[in-house]
């Protein structure tokens, strides 16, 4: 009898053990497929021109020294506005924003558009700084007035393939100066450059979705 009932409690536990297996597996798969963290796909990608598009040849065409152009693709984001920026580091330590401009998006017939940073040397030696953007033909500028620096070595770099989410701030590109120094390594660390050159200037956007 002693034997019957000890076969019949193996049995219960067995069963209990293969119950609570498979419940951990239902509720884990519930877990995978429902309990996700929610997360908006990042669908706006921003890509610099090459340097052999003719919107660099028409920039320099009409005076500009140096230039950063982005074409900005929102996908299937729906955004309102755009706003774009320089900041101004000084020796590591940022010192403010140089300028900045803020224009809205028409999505109504165009979800891309393009971005543009140029800077242009007047006769005496101060420099005009442009911030663009331009949508179907449109264009909304923003510039600022630099006085006269004493440098001997500058470089242009543009962030390679960038994405980002709507209400989030993406580096674009530098432009990074110094005196007495001839060398300067390009990288899409931006912290480095700014760490690693006197004069750096850090050309930001956030796409805007009002909420």
């Amino acid at each position: 009898m002693r034997k019957y009932i000890y076969l019949i409690l193996a049995c219960v536990l067995v069963a209990s053990l293969v119950l609570t297996g498979c419940e951990g597996s239902r509720s884990e798969v519930l877990d995978l497929e429902n309990h996700l963290p929610d997360q908006e796909i990042k669908g706006i990608t921003i890509e610099n021109l090459p340097m052999d598009n003719e919107e660099y040849a028409i920039l320099k065409a009409a005076g500009s020294d140096r230039a950063l152009v982005f074409d900005v693709n929102l996908g299937k984001v729906q955004a309102d506005r755009v706003h774009i920026w320089i900041d101004d580091y000084e020796n590591g330590e940022k010192v403010g924003s140089l300028f900045g401009m803020e224009s809205s998006i028409d999505q109504v017939h165009d979800n891309s558009f393009r971005l543009y940073l140029t800077t242009l040397a007047m006769g005496n030696g101060d420099e005009v700084w442009t911030l663009a953007f331009r949508q179907n033909g449109n264009v909304v500028s923003s510039k600022t007035e630099l006085p006269k620096q004493d440098y001997d070595s500058a470089m242009t770099h543009p962030m390679t393939s960038i994405t980002a989410n709507p209400n989030e701030t993406a580096v674009l590109g530098v432009i990074a100066r110094n005196k007495g120094k001839d060398h300067m390594e390009s990288s899409d660390d931006v912290d480095a450059l700014i760490r690693d050159n006197q004069a750096v200037y850090v050309m930001r956007c956030t796409v805007i979705k009002d909420q």
